[in-house]
């Protein structure tokens, strides 16, 4: 029991009461109670050593005077009673406690690299490098991501993937023989290449990152750097799960760090809106219908039947008519009544007409009737067929 007690009192330099009292409560064991001892951040500094500032002496700065002077003034022993009251921060003991490693490796995370330069036997100078920056997370994803590919492939790709190319041939293949009767032909097999579903395409940028083309997201914002750190675990990120739901999900990591990302012009379709399939037949042409009772319609009928006065005695004809509505119509006119008496016959017949302007065309060859005052003889119009076509 006397030698742990002199070993633990020879490492941490305290007291022997102090040096039991570790012991006893960590059961006797020299490890644990050293342990216990440093967690609590107790050191005692040797006596009689004193404490020296380091301090840097330009060359350029200073003479070769200044420079004795002051390593004369940086080995001078202070006041052991400050020297006391200054907590050491560093211990040169051979252990070490989970919470100094911590420490050490959370510095480690957000300082710079140290470089060491110039000086020499009297004077040296330690430079800490810029703090970890975005390049270094996007470094970290991309060399989590190589760790993570596919082995046996070790060309250089400008992105990383997490998608195995096949690396055997496909489809039909042929089995030759001796002759040609006894050739052989081999199906290909179904294609089991994957498709874009639960493709993840993340393309990191100067300035930020993108994901599947959308807009740009930054490097410092906190929720980005959880998606970031979520990827460089092999995770899926939590906001894109519902997106990959049910399928595999594979990445495909784009390095543009040289590039400033530029939006994405909005793709133009060449063609939209409705279209017109050609050599369908085409729609029959309605006019405008305006309901009429049929009394009034018979009324109508007869008045036009009346306003013309057909002579039975003189030449006639049968003259068809089809409106513009759909609806044909036959009636008997003499030879001597003009066109402008068949215009004054439908706008009679049908009043709405009268209203709208519209032209009588022969059905063949078409021709549109312009000359009002031509008899029926004079234009031609023996035994025809009209139609009215609205303008």
């Amino acid at each position: 029991m006397d030698d742990v007690i002199s070993q633990f009192m020879d490492i941490t330099g305290v007291e022997r009461e102090r040096a039991e009292f570790y012991l006893a409560s960590s059961a006797w064991q020299l490890e644990v109670a050293l342990g216990n001892f440093y967690e609590d951040g107790e050191s005692v500094a040797p006596e009689g050593v004193p404490e020296i500032i380091s301090a840097e002496v330009s060359r350029e700065r200073s003479s070769p005077e200044d420079i004795s002077q002051a390593e004369v003034t940086e080995s001078t022993p202070m006041d052991p009673s400050k020297q006391k009251s200054k907590p050491n921060p560093k211990t040169n003991s051979r252990f070490a406690s989970l919470s100094s490693l911590q420490n050490q490796e959370s510095s480690s995370d957000e300082e710079g690299q140290a470089f060491y330069a110039g000086g020499s036997a009297t004077s040296g100078q330690q430079i800490l490098g810029p703090n970890k920056k975005k390049a270094d997370i996007i470094n970290d994803m991309f060399k989590t991501c190589q760790e993570q590919s596919v082995p046996g492939d070790d060309r250089p790709q400008s992105h990383c993937s997490h998608q195995q190319r096949p690396n055997t041939f496909s489809g039909t293949g042929y089995k030759l023989g001796q002759t040609s009767n006894d050739t052989e032909v081999i199906p290909a097999s179904p294609s089991s290449q994957p498709s874009n579903r639960g493709l993840i395409t993340l393309k990191l940028w100067r300035d930020g990152f993108t994901i599947n083309d959308r807009e740009i997201r930054s490097y410092t914002d906190p929720e980005n750097r959880e998606f970031l750190d979520a990827i460089k675990r092999g995770e899926i990120p939590a906001e894109i799960r519902a997106e990959v739901q049910g399928v595999e999900a594979r990445l495909d990591m784009e390095d543009h760090r040289h590039e400033e990302y530029v939006p994405q012009k909005p793709k133009v379709k060449a063609f939209a809106g409705p279209g017109h399939k050609l050599g369908s037949p085409s729609p029959a042409t309605v006019g405008m219908t305006v309901p009429v009772d049929p009394a009034d319609q018979a009324a109508n009928e007869s008045q036009a039947r009346s306003q013309l006065n057909v002579d039975t005695n003189s030449p006639t004809t049968t003259i068809q008519i089809r409106l513009a509505d759909g609806q044909n119509i036959r009636e008997q006119f003499n030879l001597t009544h003009t066109v402008g008496d068949i215009r004054r016959y439908i706008t009679t017949m049908r009043p709405h007409y009268a209203i709208q302007e519209f032209r009588l065309l022969t059905a063949y060859p078409t021709k549109e009737l312009t000359e009002e005052d031509k008899t029926i003889d004079e234009a031609g119009l023996k035994n025809s067929a009209l139609m009215q076509r609205l303008k």
